[in-house]
């Protein structure tokens, strides 16, 4: 039988802006990665499995921690729990570290009992997720990656190699070709303005990277990727494995599914997502299925309504959402090696025409220079 968790006073704890969490802002200090807190997840799983208690089985993680920041985290959470509350609400405290979801499935563990199981569950969803992220991040970086060592290669050619076919050309007197003056040009520029250059694209990728955090700024990159053909395919399924695997945890930890809608949401920061998640609690609260707003999604795949709706009538939603999950998650896999198998040659292609185009440039005057020297 599902549990229905009181969300109004887990929330609470989120909105909590005591002088811990302020000074913890302030100070800045480093984050518990994805990693870490599944890791903590899993052993913490084992040990209450094993019998061990709550306190020590927090104060044997803490000191076997390496991580300086993850070890003052667990370390909280033993002084919150002496003070008498609950695991779920020290894990809301610290909420820069552990999310909704993460709090709202611990105290739903604890309600029915099965919090050891539902760590576990919390694991396995954390890991999956965070391999989703580097798969999603592949995609991209992969190929900027790629084009940073071209733009590497071709700054090197202009800064060392035609300026040395420069003082060649100088020391004879002939019209050089349009293509060889260009190429000069273009070297002299970097070689004056290259340090200005250099200090100019840094400043960009500081304010990019401050301005990229923004999630309006998210929301409109993310708009505009959905747009390319390879690149928003990969986004979609992101989207969709997400969805699938946040909302199928939830569920499988035995969260009502209005409040597990409600914690998926947060998750996102596209506003589409989030409009098409909205329709979905309105339709649930209505009274009606999951499915029946999705066959009309413009984001969702239809495949993702049908999975859910068999799902529905066969009473085991979480685990088709799951399933959706894992399946989408390979097709994340596919496509991103397609994207990398598509960028990469291309960018190399472009790469060699680029090198090719400054050597044939700087070797033309060649060719007058014989003239030159033999006609003398």
């Amino acid at each position: 039988m599902k549990n229905t968790i009181n969300m109004n006073q887990s929330t609470a704890y989120h909105r909590e802006e005591g002088p811990l969490s302020t000074l913890k802002r302030i100070r800045g200090r480093k984050r518990v990665t994805e990693k870490e807190k599944s890791e903590f997840s899993t052993q913490l799983a084992v040990m209450l499995q094993a019998g061990v208690s709550l306190h020590r089985s927090l104060d044997v993680l803490a000191r076997q921690t390496k991580s300086e920041r993850l070890k003052e985290v667990i370390a909280n959470l033993s002084n919150e729990i002496r003070k008498g509350n609950s695991f779920a609400n020290a894990l809301a405290v610290q909420q820069d570290v552990f999310d909704s979801l993460f709090v709202v499935t611990v105290e739903v563990g604890q309600e029915s009992g099965r919090l050891p199981e539902v760590l576990a569950q919390l694991a396995t969803h954390l890991e999956k997720m965070n391999a989703l992220k580097r798969k999603f991040r592949q995609a991209f970086t992969y190929p900027a990656l790629v084009l940073s060592v071209s733009i590497c290669a071709v700054s090197f050619l202009l800064v060392f190699i035609v300026p040395a076919f420069a003082e060649m050309f100088k020391s004879f007197q002939i019209e050089l070709p349009y293509s060889t003056k260009i190429v000069l040009s273009l070297s002299e520029y970097v070689i004056a303005y290259g340090p200005y250059i250099i200090l100019f694209m840094i400043l960009a990728i500081v304010i990019l990277r401050r301005t990229i955090l923004s999630p309006a700024t998210k929301q409109k990159a993310e708009q505009w990727i959905l747009k390319i053909p390879i690149a928003g395919d990969v986004v979609l399924k992101n989207y969709v494995a997400r969805f699938c695997r946040t909302l199928g945890t939830l569920l499988h930890a035995q969260v009502s599914l209005v409040d597990a809608l409600g914690i998926t949401r947060r998750i996102f920061t596209n506003d589409n997502v989030r409009e098409e998640i909205d329709s979905l609690l309105k339709h649930v609260k209505q009274g009606r299925t999951v499915a029946e707003p999705l066959v009309e999604s413009k984001l969702f795949p239809p495949m993702v309504a049908q999975m859910i709706a068999v799902g529905e009538e066969t009473s085991e939603l979480d685990t088709m959402l799951l399933k959706v999950a894992d399946y989408y998650e390979k097709e994340l896999d596919a496509k991103v090696e397609t994207l990398s198998s598509v960028i990469e040659p291309v960018i190399i292609l472009l790469l060699g025409i680029l090198v090719s185009l400054i050597l044939i440039s700087m070797y033309l005057p060649m060719f007058d220079l014989v003239s030159v020297v033999g006609g003398g």
